[in-house]
């Protein structure tokens, strides 16, 4: 049963940094590109996100994925209270929501590798990129909370 509160703290705190790399996104580096320009932006994001974020990004997401749903299981199989099982199905429902927003936002993100430097297109990229971040974003803290307050019930049991 140990196991499963161990499981819980690492999956917290894997959806923990996915939310704040996600936050720094939305809330520091999105708004750049209003101030330096499109096409300034657009280089920057070939730069980090096409660069080493084709690694790490991706590897993080699927980290957090396969924890969530293995320690869902996990619970499961080990006959958790229904506190801790609950809230870890919430967490799989949010992570499933915020991988289908990644799923949208990420070939936008990529699609700037091949894109012309032509302002009006970049910006209506980078937009629409934006909104399904700030989608991806909230999806990813909201599982966060949950999965600390999942935390906290496993605590109380084991």
């Amino acid at each position: 049963m140990k196991a499963i509160l161990w499981l819980v703290a690492i999956s917290a705190v894997v959806h923990g940094i996915l939310a704040g790399l996600s936050f720094d996104v939305a809330a520091v580096k999105l708004p750049t590109r209003k101030r330096i320009g499109a096409v300034a932006y657009a280089n920057f994001a070939r730069g980090n996100d096409l660069g080493n974020g084709r690694i790490v990004y991706p590897a993080g997401g699927i980290l957090a994925i396969t924890l969530v749903f293995g320690t869902t299981i996990g619970a499961y199989f080990a006959h958790s209270p229904s506190t801790v099982t609950l809230g870890l199905i919430v967490a799989c429902i949010g992570t499933i929501a915020h991988s289908a927003c990644t799923a949208v936002a990420a070939p936008i993100m990529l699609s700037l590798k091949d894109a012309t430097n032509e302002v009006a297109a970049l910006t209506a990229k980078l937009d629409k990129f934006a909104g399904w971040h700030t989608c991806r974003a909230v999806f990813q803290f909201l599982t966060f909370v949950v999965l600390v307050w999942t935390l906290v019930e496993t605590s109380r049991v084991f």
